[in-house]
C-alpha cells in the first residue's frame, strides 16, 4: 500500500500535542539564548564598569549622600545619578564635578527634582 501523499500537518496524527510542546519549548529556548547573548558583557566592560561603580559609591559616601542618591553603572563606564530632593544645589554641583573629574567615571547623566540637568551632551567621552 502507498503512503497518503498528502502533507500531514504537526497537529494531527498520533502524537500531535508532543510535537507541537517540542517546537514552543525548541523556540523559547533559542529566544532565551538569544537574549542571554545581548545581556553578556566583556572582561573589559566588567572591569570598567566596576572601576566606575566603586569610583560613584566612594564619591557619594564621602559627601554623606549614599543614602541620597540613586545610580546606574552602564558597561561603558558612564553613569546616571539621581539625586534626591534634599540635596542641596551647591552639593549636587560639588558632586557632579567630582564624579566627572574621576578618570574611572566615562561620563555622567544626573536629574534632580524631574529636571535633567547635565545631559547626555555634556558628558564627556575619553
Amino acid at each position: 500500500m502507498l503512503p497518503d501523499p498528502r502533507p500531514v500537518h504537526i497537529t494531527e496524527g498520533p502524537n500531535a500535542m508532543r510535537k507541537l510542546l517540542v517546537l514552543v519549548v525548541a523556540l523559547l529556548a533559542m529566544q532565551l539564548a538569544g537574549c542571554a547573548a545581548q545581556q553578556s558583557l566583556t572582561q573589559a566592560e566588567i572591569q570598567t564598569q566596576n572601576k566606575a561603580d566603586a569610583a560613584v559609591a566612594g564619591i557619594l559616601f564621602e559627601n554623606n549622600l549614599d543614602q541620597t542618591a540613586s545610580y546606574h553603572v552602564h558597561p561603558d563606564g558612564s553613569v546616571v545619578i539621581k539625586f534626591a530632593d534634599s540635596v542641596s544645589s551647591s552639593t549636587y554641583n560639588k558632586v557632579v564635578d567630582t564624579l566627572r573629574a574621576n578618570p574611572a567615571i566615562h561620563g555622567v547623566r544626573a536629574e534632580q527634582n524631574g529636571v535633567e540637568v547635565c545631559s547626555l551632551s555634556d558628558m564627556n567621552p575619553r
